[in-house]
């Protein structure tokens, strides 16, 4: 298998408090991982790194062998990493629609129709079922996780990962597709 992003002695301190020490670790191309730990052990931080959330104190990060420097969400979208967060990053009165459209650059957002379309064009390819003109308040958890997955699709994210594992489900057959 290609390994799709590694990183290589990686730390990052907050203060005198050291979250991740000399962490190397390698996730390859259709490899499903789990970070396993104890709350405050650093697995999201670790994720934030790979995010663009935070900054490496020391170490590098490679994405397909090349090393890069993720400072920002952004520059991890534009190396098809993306991350779906614990606490979902979603405005509760806009739709799936606005809440996919919201932060992109282009007149692509002006354009909802096309949001809508290419989204669409998503659920398709991955089986996802999902109202575009629902409310995200009105929303399951198990739908507010498959928008989140949507958005981070949409926007490029071939690498994605999430900052906890969510095996719950409060609808009856929410979350089979995943």
């Amino acid at each position: 298998m290609e390994c799709a992003i590694q990183m290589k002695h990686v730390t990052k301190t907050f203060g005198a408090v050291t979250a991740n020490k000399d962490v190397t670790m390698d996730i390859y191309k259709g490899e499903i991982l789990a970070l396993l730990g104890e709350n405050g052990s650093g697995k999201t931080t670790l994720l934030n790194m790979i995010a663009g959330i935070y900054y490496p104190d020391e170490g590098e990060i490679l994405v397909n062998g090349r090393p890069v420097e993720i400072r920002s969400p952004k520059d991890a979208y534009n190396l098809r990493i993306g991350m779906i967060h614990q606490h979902f990053k979603l405005v509760d009165v806009f739709t799936a629609t606005e809440n996919i459209a919201l932060g992109l650059e282009s007149r692509e957002k002006f354009d909802l129709r096309q949001v809508k379309k290419a989204a669409q064009a998503i659920c398709k390819k991955y089986s996802f079922d999902m109202d575009f003109d629902q409310k995200v308040y009105a929303m399951s958890v198990s739908q507010k996780q498959t928008l989140e997955i949507i958005k981070a699709l949409y926007r490029g994210g071939g690498h994605s990962d999430s900052g906890r594992a969510h095996g719950r489900s409060d609808t009856p057959g929410d979350g089979e597709a995943l």
